[in-house]
């Protein structure tokens, strides 16, 4: 866990260091419902949520949450509760395909807490695992963008696959 913070966290921090003040030297506020599609059926809704900070036209790191869902589950005819959640952050690069609109990729790293419930029995699992994603984007207005995203995650040495639309909105 220590190794995959400290792999993650330098190349952040060296972005930040780097960093030029430009016009785009500012912070925003991300906010998305998500579908999240587990490789063993489970298919559940969730959200998320997030604070960045732009460090020049093509970088962002982000900090932010994400609920992959909860809710009663019935798998192989067993019947339990279910619920995944994540502390995430991320390098986000940016390729502008004009003014208003454009594609980016994501990296980083994610703290999940699993709490699973079947017949009394509760398995609480925290692990840290790398995930990535890429979308688009398209500015609304000067200050407002709309995303469209998918996200690949290992939950319960599972694959998680998340499908993403929100808003984003900058302050300056």
């Amino acid at each position: 866990m220590k190794n995959t913070l400290l792999k993650v966290s330098l190349p952040l921090a060296f972005l930040l260091c780097v960093s030029n003040a430009s016009a785009t030297d500012s912070w925003y506020f991300a906010a998305n419902g998500l579908n999240a599609n587990y490789e063993d059926g489970i298919d559940e809704s969730g959200y998320s949520v997030a604070v960045g900070k732009y460090i020049n036209d093509n970088v962002s790191v982000e900090l932010g949450y994400a609920n992959f869902g909860d809710g009663d589950e019935t798998l192989d005819g067993i019947n339990g509760e279910f619920e995944a959640a994540a502390i995430q952050v991320s390098a986000i690069g940016y390729l502008s395909l004009s003014d208003n609109a454009g594609l980016f990729a994501r990296f980083g790293v994610e703290r999940v807490k699993t709490d699973i419930v079947i017949n009394g029995s509760r398995l609480d699992e925290d692990k840290t695992n790398p995930y990535y994603g890429v979308g688009g984007y398209m500015n609304v207005t000067e200050n407002i963008d709309v995303r469209l995203e998918v996200q690949h995650h290992e939950v319960l040495d599972t694959d998680l696959n998340t499908v993403s639309a929100g808003i984003t909105v900058k302050t300056y």
